[in-house]
This record gives C-alpha cells, sequence and structure tokens, in this order.
C-alpha cells in the first residue's frame, strides 16, 4: 500500500506520519501561473522559504512531494504571448526548490512539462475526468505516468482494464462527491479559475452549495457518493491497484493524520465523516452561517445546512462486502432508486443528531440557491506573486470563513 496525502505544509504532518505507508505528499502555493485546484482562501500562505523547508522535512522523511498544477481550465491565458515559457519557469522554480513531481490535468501542461522535464514524473489529477482506458493511453502518450481516479474510482471494469494495460493507478479515497456529479465540470473550472492571477476569487464556491442541496434533500445519498471506507482498499488491491490518494490540502493536521491512519490500518469504527471530506454539508454551513444576516434566503439555507450538522454514519453497521456489492452492481446504467442497495444501508448506519435517518425531514420546499449567488461576492485579495505570499497574508477568520469544512 501506498498513501499520498494533502499537505497543509505543517512540518508536524510528516513527523506524525513517519510510521505509515505514505510515500507521497502534495500541494502548492494558493496562487500559481496556472492555479492549482483549490481557491487560495481556503489553503495556508505559503512563502518559498515556507515551501523548501517543508520540503527538506519531506525528504528527510524519505517521502516525495509533488506540485499541483492541476487546473482544468486556464481561463485563455494560455493564448498570451510569454505563456509557455512563464510555465516552464515557474516549473523550474519548483524543482529548484525540491519538488519531486507533479501532478497535471490539462494535456498542453503535461506536453509542455514532460519536454522540457521528461525524467520528471507527471500524474494525471482527478481534474482530467479520466474515465476510459482511450483516455488514460492518451495521457501516458504525452509522458504521464500515474492517472488518479476520483469520478470513476468505483468503475471496476475501467480499473482492470488500465491495470491490464500497465497504468499505475491511484484512486482517491476520502471524497464525498455525488456519484455522476452534474455540477462538476463548474466547480472544477471555479476551482481552476479562482486560483490563478487577475482572477477574482469568490467568497465560497457555488457548485458545492448545489451538491450540499442534494445532500440536504437525501443524506442517504452519501452512500452511494464516490466515498471508499479503509475495510473496502482490499477490493482495490485485489484488482492490482495500491496507491491510495487522501486529500485536505486545507484542514488541520491532526484530521490528515487520523485520515492517514485510518486508511493505513484498513479499518475506522467510529463515524465515517471524520475522516472524510464532507465538503457539501460542512463547507455550506460554515460559510452561510457567517452571512446569515444577508436575507432571508440565505438564512433560510443555513437553517438547513445547520439541520444536518449532527449528521453520523456508523462505520461499524456498514456491512463487511459493502464496496464488493457495489462492484457487481452496474452503477453507471441502474439509477439509485431502481437499486436501492446504499439507500438501505445508509437507513441502518446513518443518524442525524443521535435519531435514525428515517426521522430527517428535508426542509419544504427547497430550491435551487442561485439566489445566494449575490451574498456569495468575492473574497479579499490573496497575493498572486508565486511565491511571495508573506505568512499571514490571509487571516485566518477570513480561511476559516471560505474554507471547505468545519472541522469535525
Amino acid at each position: 500500500m501506498e498513501i499520498v496525502l494533502a499537505s497543509n505544509f505543517d512540518d508536524r504532518l510528516v513527523a506524525e506520519t513517519r510510521d505509515l505507508p505514505v510515500s507521497t505528499f502534495f500541494g502548492n502555493y494558493p496562487r500559481t501561473l496556472t492555479g492549482g485546484g483549490r481557491p487560495p482562501t481556503i489553503l495556508p500562505p505559503v512563502d518559498a522559504e515556507r515551501f523548501r523547508r517543508h520540503l527538506e522535512a519531506v525528504h528527510a522523511a524519505h517521502r516525495v512531494f509533488y506540485a499541483t498544477i492541476n487546473s482544468a481550465d486556464l481561463g485563455l491565458h494560455e493564448y498570451r504571448p510569454g505563456f509557455a515559457e512563464a510555465f516552464l519557469r515557474e516549473v523550474g522554480d519548483l524543482l529548484d526548490l525540491g519538488v519531486d513531481g507533479f501532478v497535471v490535468a490539462l494535456p498542453l501542461l503535461i506536453e509542455l512539462l514532460h519536454r522540457e522535464h521528461p525524467s520528471v514524473p507527471i500524474s494525471v489529477s482527478t481534474f482530467a475526468r479520466v474515465r476510459t482506458l482511450n483516455q488514460a493511453e492518451y495521457f501516458r502518450g504525452l509522458g504521464a505516468e500515474t492517472i488518479v481516479l476520483e469520478e470513476a474510482n468505483r468503475d471496476f471494469a475501467l480499473l482492470r482494464g488500465l491495470v491490464r494495460h500497465g497504468h499505475r493507478v491511484e484512486v482517491l479515497v476520502n471524497q464525498t462527491c455525488l456519484s455522476g456529479c452534474p455540477f462538476r465540470a463548474h466547480h472544477l473550472t471555479t476551482s481552476s479559475l479562482a486560483a490563478q492571477p487577475e482572477t477574482p476569487c469568490p467568497a465560497f464556491e457555488y457548485p458545492i452549495l448545489e451538491c450540499g442541496v442534494e445532500y440536504l434533500r437525501d443524506p442517504a445519498r452519501l452512500l452511494s457518493s464516490i466515498l471508499v471506507r479503509p475495510e473496502d482498499l482490499e477490493v482495490y488491491e485485489e484488482v492490482g491497484v495500491s496507491r491510495f490518494k487522501i486529500s485536505g490540502r486545507n484542514k488541520p493536521t491532526d484530521w490528515l493524520v487520523r485520515s492517514a491512519r485510518a486508511y493505513a490500518s484498513r479499518s475506522y469504527p467510529g463515524n465515517l465523516l471524520d475522516i472524510l471530506s464532507f465538503v457539501q454539508v460542512r463547507g455550506p454551513r460554515g460559510f452561510l452561517a457567517s452571512r446569515a444576516g444577508a436575507s432571508p434566503e440565505v438564512a433560510a439555507f443555513a437553517e438547513a445546512f445547520d439541520a444536518l450538522s449532527g449528521l453520523s454514519i456508523d462505520n461499524s453497521r456498514i456491512p463487511k462486502g459493502f464496496l464488493r456489492r457495489i462492484a457487481a452492481t452496474d452503477c453507471e446504467h441502474v439509477s439509485c432508486a431502481e437499486c436501492g442497495y446504499c439507500g438501505g444501508v445508509a437507513a441502518r448506519a446513518m443518524q442525524v443528531r443521535g435519531q435514525p435517518l428515517s426521522h430527517y425531514v428535508p426542509p419544504p420546499g427547497l430550491r435551487a440557491p442561485a439566489g445566494l449567488l449575490a451574498a456569495i461576492g468575492t473574497a479579499a485579495e490573496v497575493p498572486a506573486a508565486t511565491g511571495t505570499a508573506p505568512a499571514g497574508s490571509v487571516p485566518a477568520a477570513e480561511r476559516s470563513a471560505a474554507v471547505a469544512g468545519v472541522p469535525p
């Protein structure tokens, strides 16, 4: 087993996971030329010296570090004169700091990077949305060596095909995105553009609100999301996948250590949400609470999300063969209503504020949250110059208001 762990640039994270099979850490500056897959307001400010010292700690622990340049959209900046040269300078600066590899989504950037640095390993980001073997083959032809799966992490036919054709596969395990999420493309574009220079960063990512409303309507959908339990890693290993990614660059060190330990031990007997992102409810709950006075509509949504603040998933009540049963189901072509398996498990394993899930009543008349866009607005500016963001440049209160999750 290899664990690929998000870094919040706290050296204690490296020290407290030295006994775990963590092979790789990943992260980057809050703002870069291409963007790095997360809005800068939710990430810890990092300057070049802090970056360098953190890489020294990673290497001293005999781990490697991959920089995320995984934007799914460059805002058409790639058409500007000098873009490729500026991108390669940024890559060179990161390599000079000690970065060992890169996580990239766009074929253009993979091609530029591999042509200039053919020996540097490249992982294809989840933002590339690889869903077929042909896509993976194309990325390998460009120079990538690892395919990271998120949306397709329960597509075992794809997993078997990738392994059969010699791809190194990495599976993201602790996200709670809706299965087949219709808001995904908008979310990736939002995250990508928010982290680029000259682009205003939204105070909160609207597509997360859209996902969250779906969970307000039916919390049981969490069990049919893309989450992977620590107990189910063996199902991946049986098809030849042994590299597992834990996300959470915006999370506290204790949270990241807890999640890494759970997956390394292949067991977590408590509330499964303790180790999962659950950004779709934690994020809106924290943000809307801070804006509840903006309008009656904001207040109503804040109250609706607060109702799920006591949601829990008793992992001990999820059947041992949970993922095997899902792997044997053609989820891509069978509706959840038609199957009903995850809903039945949710009824046994999930509670809201200590009460069975069946007692939960969705807020009446819940609409799409488009009316909240004006109340979201943009966040305070984050310094755009790569590697020059001074420590503390983004106040902790601001980061916690925009952060994708309230600490469990």
